[in-house]
């Protein structure tokens, strides 16, 4: 997740909650395998840590999932373009050498309340 901080309190333990940046553009690793949901714990930092939009990716397979989960915490969802990724083999257990992955790219209006 990229953060960049134009103004706000200096205390770490502050980007916890409040929503200090304008804009938060991430790429959440995908909830896959062993880490089941991960995409939509990234999502929901995001949205606390934003007070305007959050731009991130994620597979397509999930799209109506990442949209209720959106409204859910308080954000409205638009796909703003569908990508095919080329996922190389990263582990062991990896069987082809890549895999294309199907993936959206949203931005989602965050609720400033």
């Amino acid at each position: 997740m990229l953060l960049l901080r134009i103004w706000g309190p200096t205390c770490s333990t502050q980007y916890r909650s409040n929503k200090i940046f304008d804009t938060v553009i991430m790429n959440p690793p995908f909830g896959t395998k062993h880490n089941a949901g991960i995409d939509m714990k990234f999502l929901e930092t995001a949205f606390k840590l934003s007070n305007n939009v959050v731009y991130s990716l994620h597979k397509t397979s999930t799209r109506d999932h990442v949209l209720k989960t959106a409204k859910l915490l308080g954000g409205e969802g638009k796909v703003l373009a569908e990508l095919k990724y080329d996922l190389p083999a990263s582990y062991r257990f990896h069987k082809k050498k890549c895999v294309d992955v199907y993936v959206d790219f949203y931005r989602f209006e965050v609720d400033k309340l």
